[in-house]
């Protein structure tokens, strides 16, 4: 037997001792009663301390052996009947924290709204006994589940504050110590993919995790994350991608009539170039995904260029820009054009070769899409000029310029009915 240590434990002394519940699993409860032996510790990783009558040696020297066989190696210890019925009511303690543990989860699976905010506040009450990587991933579930449409981890003199964007508001939810919120920062660097030792440039990264709706079932939710350095520590941004949420018809985004009836007849073109433009966070690349689903009825070929592809449309050739391999809008630009396409979206039309080529494409047989970060249509003209594009080739290319905002909806929780004043009339 490895390590053996004759020790004799009193009652007193087993109460008195905190008990590790993630090792009791080893053995399970009817096993521990039949041969009186369980865990009640360990010394270091791989060496359990095993707790036993041994009123049963033949039971506890096979137990021993499947230790052994599993790479484990122990301290065995002694204590009487009464001792060892003590120390079997941790099994009953690890039941109770699995119940309480099972109707936390669906109290979270359940909360949305201000009633996910309230759980995440619970929960940041309670962080010191949590697992860091399962807390931090709870704080982004809860947060998803809240609305948000964007968290972030903001760093100021007094600590980090973590604040959500809902309806295009931010609101500020709690606050990180500096010191505690370095080993949170870690572990979203790690879900995020990206280098944890770099704190002096900006970082990109992803992931995705799981998340409930609000009938208590299970979606997949993609996770975008900036990382960007700050006096005091990292900046970090979390957006929120629900795949689930896209609008399939782009008759239910919102456009007034008289706009579908402009923007449809474009649709079917098929050259020239048709431009979103708006200011970041405007819903300009959900309108273009409802586009080209309303366009993918399988007769055409349509690639997109995007920087980052944030949703993944079936019967669509999609591609990513990777400005750190060299892969930016022109190359991807010039490529796709010599993959027989019908329609090109190009994510965002940021640079004078960008515009060109985008032009040029749509005077050449194609229908291309894109958009551009300005605050109204008239802004979008004198940007194309101020690019270097000639007005002799935008004026044929050009079939649509649209310029779109978010509205806020009324909260589905706490809205309520009341009559206009006649000065809100």
């Amino acid at each position: 037997m490895t390590g053996l240590i004759k020790t004799i434990l009193e009652t007193q002394e087993i109460q008195a001792l905190e008990p590790d519940f993630s090792l009791l699993p080893l053995i399970p409860k009817a096993t521990a009663a039949m041969s009186q032996l369980l865990i009640f510790g360990k010394v270091k990783n791989k060496e359990l301390k095993l707790l036993t009558t041994n009123n049963h040696p033949e039971e506890v020297k096979k137990l021993l052996h499947q230790m052994n066989d599993k790479g484990y190696a122990y301290q065995l210890f002694y204590t009487s009947m009464e001792g060892f019925e003590s120390a079997m009511q941790r099994y009953e303690q690890l039941a109770e924290q699995e119940k309480a543990a099972e109707e936390q989860s669906k109290k979270e699976a359940k909360a949305e709204g201000k009633s996910a905010i309230a759980v995440l506040k619970e929960q940041f009450e309670q962080r010191e006994n949590q697992d860091p990587a399962k807390f931090i991933l709870t704080v982004i579930r809860l947060s998803f589940q809240s609305g948000a449409s964007d968290l972030h981890f903001q760093p100021e003199e007094n600590g980090i504050v973590l604040r959500l964007r809902i309806d295009g508001v931010l609101y500020q939810i709690l606050t990180f110590s500096h010191q505690e919120f370095w080993k949170y920062l870690q572990k979203i660097k790690f879900m995020a993919g990206v280098k944890m030792n770099v704190d002096y440039l900006p970082q990109d990264g992803r992931f995705s995790f799981e998340a409930s709706d609000s009938q208590g079932n299970l979606k997949k939710v993609d996770a975008r994350i900036s990382f960007m350095p700050g006096i005091i520590t990292e900046s970090i941004v979390i957006r929120f991608l629900d795949a689930s949420e896209t609008i399939d018809d782009f008759e239910e985004i919102g456009f007034a009539p008289y706009i579908l009836d402009k923007l449809k007849p474009q649709l079917q073109k098929t050259n020239g170039i048709i431009i979103i433009t708006g200011p970041t966070g405007s819903g300009k690349t959900t309108t273009l995904y409802a586009i080209l689903k309303q366009l993918n009825d399988g007769t055409k070929k349509i690639i997109t260029l995007e920087d980052p592809i944030e949703y993944k449309i079936a019967g669509l050739q999609q591609s990513q820009i990777n400005y750190d391999k060299g892969y930016d809008y022109e190359t991807g630009l010039k490529a796709i054009l010599r993959q027989d396409p019908d329609i090109i979206l190009v994510g965002e039309t940021r640079t004078k070769e960008t515009a060109q080529i985008a032009i040029n494409a749509s005077l050449t047989g194609h229908l291309v899409f894109t958009t551009l970060h300005t605050n109204s249509v008239f802004e979008s003209l004198s940007r194309l000029m101020n690019m270097g594009i000639e007005p002799y080739l935008l004026t044929p290319a050009l079939q649509l310029l649209l310029g779109q905002r978010l509205v806020r909806k009324v909260c589905p929780h706490c809205g309520k009915w009341e009559e206009a004043s006649p000065e809100e009339d």
